[in-house]
């Protein structure tokens, strides 16, 4: 006769086990190849089989995420090769002395595409930061980080609108130690595409 000391000390770990399998099993789609996993998705399934648990199907909700995020990467891809001009907001403060290293770009980063805009100028992050907040903008949010890592220095610089069109421009200028120039990147975020 089994007690229900040893049950319940036999169900802990089979539940840890089938809990940690069902988190695991989203990502069995995603890496089939890989074998651990795969393992250890065949062992809770039989395990669920002994104790005659239902372990509910997650394949309909799989191939449901699965189709939406490849309607977004579609609407993503359509929007990054959509013609037309690729330029920053007109109302961002100039850079000052700053030699571009070729035309805006539109890109995907951060699951959104963005126009980017990188380029050179001979003055420090801090004074790039400081020309940025000094620019008289109505109806502009401000934000600002100064960073040192081993004495590499960037300055990153967020102004967004408050309107309902809601434009952001992000400008990250970065120097490191024995350069005598500063690398910047601008980057500002397109509308999220419609995936329809």
């Amino acid at each position: 006769m089994i007690n229900s000391l040893t049950m319940k000390s036999n169900f802990v770990p089979i539940t840890l086990f089938l809990s940690v399998a069902l988190i695991l099993a989203p990502l069995a789609n995603a890496q089939e190849s890989d074998p651990d996993l795969a393992k250890a998705l065949k062992e809770a399934e039989e395990q669920s089989k002994k104790m005659n648990i239902k372990v509910a199907d997650i394949k309909p909700q799989l191939a449901e995420i699965e189709q939406d995020e490849a309607k977004e990467k579609a609407a993503l891809k359509k929007q990054l090769d959509a013609p037309g001009p690729v330029a920053l907001p007109a109302w961002m403060p100039k850079i000052p002395q700053f030699t571009p290293a070729g035309p805006a770009t539109k890109k995907i980063m951060s699951e959104q595409v963005h126009i980017v805009l990188a380029g050179t100028s001979p003055l420090t992050p801090a004074e790039l930061g400081d020309a940025w907040e000094a620019a008289k903008l109505e109806g502009i949010s401000r934000g600002r980080s100064n960073n040192s890592f081993n004495d590499t220095k960037t300055v990153i610089i967020y102004l967004k609108t408050q309107d309902d069109a809601r434009q952001e421009v992000r400008l990250e200028a970065t120097r490191a130690p024995e350069e005598k120039i500063t690398h910047i990147t601008v980057t500002s975020p397109l509308p999220k595409p419609d995936e329809d």
